[in-house]
Parts: structure tokens; sequence; C-alpha cells
């Protein structure tokens, strides 16, 4: 496609760059094509790519088959000794007549943790000259991270590196900082994350009335950055016009709108009422997880951890004689949702869950109602993982149950003409992710994206805050004529 031709042009010549391609728009086979030309012409002999889990499989089973044209011998990273004996092949001498294939090693971000794959990942980029590339890069975006310094020690070893993801921003514009230190130094016109951070957010000062009671209660808030907060909620962020001329040389932007003639996504919301015994427990956690702080402002405790246990109760998660317990599918008004979701349903359709407890009793819910599905999650083995995928496709069951963060990357499930979203995160970049399972190449019909939402509860600012992160991230990536779909907007004002 002439989009993926363009992406080739940008990337001629160049030892780093970022391909910002959409889902379904074909990132994995320019990354290919340009390793290929980049063999072909000397300048590599050598492909490692790190993914996230399943993907690594992925590009080996069926992308580098498919995709390259050069002698070549491929390996993903897993484990058992005869795996690794057959990943050795990659490193074998050569004789001085031989023609070096172009050797593909592909892995999981989670393997360079440990020490074996480390190891491996070292001896290889030492053994060759290799094109080093991160498929869905965002998995580095935190500078503190133990992954993002590891992979931050192996771009020295490599003779080119790539970037590529759909959604370099999943939560806020720093996100991009540790993307563009790994492909050069300094890109970004520091190497050091708090001046980056001081640069494009406007920061709470310590003599504010929220700032001085943290600080009170802990010392070490002082050194803290907190991003200052609009009246909406929205954290403040500015000079996103300087940060996206900085970016704009060195990565190409694809949407799938410009390049893919694929049919509409339509937005829909479910809401419901939760049962009174869940609407107590919630106000009551709601109450203590906030601390009232001087001029009226509101901080928690822990906002991760205090979303998680707010929406575990909008879910069916109660306290039972001090042990949390999910509530029977009966007595579930989100289980409930769910089913009369399902009842007008006639196609195969999706339901993404967070937590594994949800999927169990979803999958328990639809075996009842005489829905055949499969699921997939962080505990399911490979082996079943391609299986749930074929099944689905195929027809031979009409329902995959998922958890976004396994389920919601490299798979392709273009079978499903609903997808229900029986709860979310904060995270954009899990939730486009997983959107565009069955919006890619190979959808041939409109695609329904339904919420459950539990009424009065964190459901909604949910929703707004993921359009709030859409609208950034766009503005800084140069979408053009990006604006909130009026499906979008009505989500976030519920």
């Amino acid at each position: 496609m002439a989009h993926q031709l363009e992406a080739l042009r940008r990337c001629n010549g160049r030892d780093f760059y970022a391909l910002f391609m959409e889902q379904g728009t074909g990132k994995t086979w320019t990354i290919l094509a340009d390793a290929e030309r980049c063999y072909m012409a000397g300048q590599i002999d050598a492909l490692l790519v790190l993914a996230p889990k399943g993907v690594h499989t992925n590009w080996t089973l069926r992308e580098v088959p498919e995709h390259l044209g050069v002698p070549c011998v491929a390996g993903a990273w897993g484990t058992g000794k005869r795996l690794r004996a057959e990943l050795e092949r990659l490193l074998r001498p050569r004789d001085a007549d031989e023609v070096v294939p172009l050797r593909v090693l592909t892995m999981n971000y989670d393997a360079v943790m440990t020490k074996d794959g480390w190891e491996f990942a070292v001896r290889f980029l030492r053994a060759t000259k290799a094109m080093l590339a991160l498929d869905e890069s965002h998995r580095i975006k935190s500078p503190s991270a133990g992954r993002t310094k590891r992979v931050m020690r192996l771009r020295p070893l490599a003779q080119i590196v790539r970037i590529a993801t759909g959604t370099p921003m999943t939560n806020a514009p720093l996100d991009v900082f540790s993307q563009f230190e790994f492909m050069e130094f300094g890109l970004l016109g520091t190497t050091s994350y708090r001046a980056f951070t001081a640069e494009y957010a406007d920061i709470v000062p310590n003599d504010s009335h929220m700032m001085k009671n943290l600080i009170k209660r802990n010392p070490n808030a002082a050194f803290a950055q907190i991003v200052a907060r609009n009246p909406d909620g929205s954290k403040r962020y500015r000079n996103l016009d300087k940060l996206q001329r900085i970016i704009a040389p060195h990565a190409y932007r694809v949407l799938k709108r410009e390049c893919l003639d694929l049919p509409e996504k339509i937005y829909k919301q479910h809401p419901f009422e939760l049962t009174p015994r869940q609407r107590t427990m919630y106000e009551t956690l709601e109450e203590e997880l906030r601390i009232y702080l001087d001029g009226g402002e509101i901080e928690t405790v822990d906002g991760i951890a205090a979303m998680t246990k707010l929406q575990q109760i909008t879910s069916g998660f109660v306290n039972i004689d001090g042990a949390p317990m999910l509530l029977p599918a009966k007595d579930n008004p989100r289980i409930d949702a769910m089913l009369e979701v399902v009842e007008d349903l006639t196609g195969p359709f999706i339901v993404w869950a967070r937590f594994r407890e949800e999927l169990r009793q979803i999958s328990a819910a639809l075996s009842e109602a005489g829905i055949s599905a499969r699921e997939y999650h962080g505990g399911t083995s490979a082996s079943a993982r391609e299986e749930a995928v074929d099944e689905f496709q195929s027809g031979a069951v009409r329902a995959f149950i998922g958890q976004p963060q396994a389920g919601g990357i490299g798979l392709t499930l273009t079978a499903a003409e609903t997808v229900i979203y029986y709860s979310n995160d904060f995270n954009l970049g899990t939730r486009l992710q997983s959107e565009d399972r069955c919006h890619r190449i190979g959808t041939r019909h409109n695609v329904v994206y339904i919420d459950l939402v539990a009424l009065n509860t964190l459901d909604a600012p949910i929703s707004r805050a993921l359009q709030r992160k859409t609208a950034v991230a766009a503005e800084i990536l140069g979408d053009r004529g990006f604006t909130p779909t009026p499906e979008a907007v009505e989500m976030g004002q519920n």
C-alpha cells in the first residue's frame, strides 16, 4: 500500500526511526520490508524484535514466512531445552563461502528481564550486525521501570533501531520520552526525564495547599512532580506544539481512516444500577479513600489502588466477613446487564473484562445461556490461545472472552460484529488496541462497541479520561482532521 511504501522511504538511510502506525495498517510488514532492504544492502545480517508476550511468536509463525523474501532463519524465544537448542542455530558459525541468511529472533519484553533471556539477547546482538525493533514500543514508556532500563542497555549493541506502535502515548505526552531516548540519547532536547516533565507539564508548586499537606505526611513528596489539573479533572500540559515539532522529523504517523476503507466504529453504552448493598459499599469506600485538603482540592491516597477497589465493587466484588467475594451471577447487576445486551445480538461477539474473576463468571453465565465461548487471558497456554482465536474466527464458537492486557494486542478477531466492554481501565493503549482487534484489514461490517456503565460511578469518568487522552495524543502526533466522534462525546458526558 502507498502508506507502507512511504514509511519505507522515510526509514531509508536512517539509523533510528519511529513508525507510529495505527493497528491494522501494516507496521509489521513495514519493519520486515525495511529489514530485508537493509540486509540486501549489507547493513545488517540479523533482526531482533521485542514484542508483547504471544505477539512475538506470531512474528515467526506467520509474519516472517509470509513477508520475507530473502534467505532467513527465524526463532521465537521460549522455555525448554529443546527450543533453546533450536535457537542456537541462529548463532551457528558460517563458512566463508556460505550465504549468511537474515537471522530473526523474536522475544517478549519480559524475557529480557530473565537471566537466560537477557544473556541470549546480548549474545545475539554482539554476534551479529542487527536491527533492533520494538513492536508496541509504548511498553517502555516508564523510564523507571526495570523493563525500560534493560531495553535501553540493548540499544548500543544494535546497528539500526526502529520503534513501532499505534499508541505512543497511552496515558500522557510524557510517555514518548523513553521511546525517543531509546532511539537516540537526548533526541528530545534532554536526557533528564525530570527536566522533560518540567518542560511539558504544569507542575503543582510545593507551596500549594495540596503539596504542603502531602509533604507534611511524607517529606519525600517535596521531590515529586505532580501534574496540575484543569477544572474538569484533566491533567494540564503545555508546549505541546514544540514537542510535536521535535518529534515530527523522526516519526511517521499513519491513521487507519487515511489509508484503509474500513466500516464505521459505532459506540454505545448500556447503563445499569448497582444493588443497594453495592451502592453503600461504593460510597463508603469512596469517602474513605479521599483526603480533603485546604482550598477544596481532593487527592486520593493511592489513585490506582483506589480506582481498582471502586471498580471491583461495581463488578460485584464485596467483602463477606472480611474476605473479598464475587457476587453470584444471579445477584450481579453487571452480569445481568451483559446478558441483556447479548440477548439482542445475533452474530459473533467479544467480551473484554479487566479482572480474571470477571472472565470466569462471564464464561459461566454465557455457558448457562447456551452460548459457546472461549477464554483468553494471562493464564491461557500458548496452544489454547491459538485454538481460541482459530475457533472464534472460523465460527466454531460464538463468543471470545478476554483480558485486553493479554488478548488486546496482536490478534485478529475480525469475525466479531459487537464488542462488549464489561469493564475498563484508564489505559488508552489497552482500549485502542483491544478495539482494533476486530477493526482492521479484513473487517467487512460495522463494529458496535458497547460499554457497560454502572450509573453514578467511576465508569463514566473512565470514558471521559480516555477521550481526553485521545485528544492530547492527536494534537502531539499531528493526527489530521481529528475530532471526537459524537458517540465518544456522548460517552464522556454521561
